[in-house]
Parts: C-alpha cells; structure tokens; sequence
C-alpha cells in the first residue's frame, strides 16, 4: 500500500474526537474562536458539536460532527433545522470532507476575509 492510500484510509478512519481535535486546531490556527460542551449528560439533546465564529468576519458556523457511515439523530437533525431556519450556517462533517479538503478550504477562505 503507498504512504497515501495509506492515510486515506488512516483519516477516513478516524473516530469524532480526531475529526474534532483536528478541525479545532486548524481552526484555532487560521483566528477562528470555537465552543465545545465537553459533558453533554446535562444539555439539551442534539446541540451541535461546533459553533464556530471567525472574528472580523460575521460568519458564524454550527457543525455536527460524525464519523463515517454515521448519521445525525433526530434531535440533531431538529436542532440543525431550527438553526438553518433561523438563518445560520448550519452542516455535518465527516472525515471524508477533511480528506477532499472542503473543511479546510472553508475555514480558510472565511478567515481570508479579515
């Protein structure tokens, strides 16, 4: 196997916690500020794993964050919608969007924006 199939399938492998870990670290690189709840027991079901504000720029991001083959719940969905429906940026992200780049291209270019 070459070193770049290899990683392919190394990041389309990787659980939430690596796709958040390295999302937050690109996004703390390019000045974008983030909130996480850590401990989610004790919230509202289905908040989104991201918001994301990129200062400067008025974009303000929600991302669920799923593994491959994995599906937002219900509750997800619905908070999702109602966020969307409140004219917010709202969109899951898997493994597969940081490999093809669309995760990094977007928080680049909003950042550019400064």
């Amino acid at each position: 196997m070459k070193a770049a199939d290899f990683r392919r399938q190394e990041i389309l492998g990787w659980p939430e916690h690596k796709l958040q870990a390295e999302v937050i670290k690109l996004a703390q690189q390019l000045g974008w500020r983030h909130y996480h709840t850590h401990d989610s027991r004790r919230s509202v079901p289905g908040f989104p794993d991201l918001v994301m504000v990129c200062p400067g720029t008025g974009v303000l991001l929600f991302r669920e964050l799923k593994r491959e083959g994995e599906y937002p719940t219900p509750e997800q969905r619905e908070w999702l919608s109602w966020l969307e429906g409140a004219g917010q940026d709202v969109g899951v992200w898997r493994p597969r969007d940081w490999l093809d780049g669309r995760v990094q291209e977007r928080l680049r270019a909003d950042a550019s924006r400064r």
